[in-house]
């Protein structure tokens, strides 16, 4: 027959058990954070490059974006 745990026993592994938790929930906020904090350099590379192109070619960036918005205006089902 297996012998009773004392309370400081049971506490102990509780404690463990919290510190594991804990210590993944942290990890997972870092690792999310630093998935932000990439989402974010990409983000304002491809703005830049965006701005570049617009700045370049400014006639053919308003032909790409009055074509989007005739496809877009077909495409979306009038009521």
């Amino acid at each position: 027959m297996d012998t009773p745990r004392s309370r400081e026993d049971v506490r102990d592994d509780l404690d463990a058990i919290a510190d594991q938790i804990n210590e993944g929930i942290e990890k997972g906020r870092y690792t999310l954070s630093q998935l932000q904090g990439a989402l974010m350099d990409k983000t304002k590379q491809a703005a830049a490059q965006t701005d570049q192109l617009v700045h370049d070619y400014p006639w053919s960036s308003i032909g790409v974006g009055v074509a989007l918005g005739l496809l877009i205006g077909f495409i979306i089902p009038r009521r």
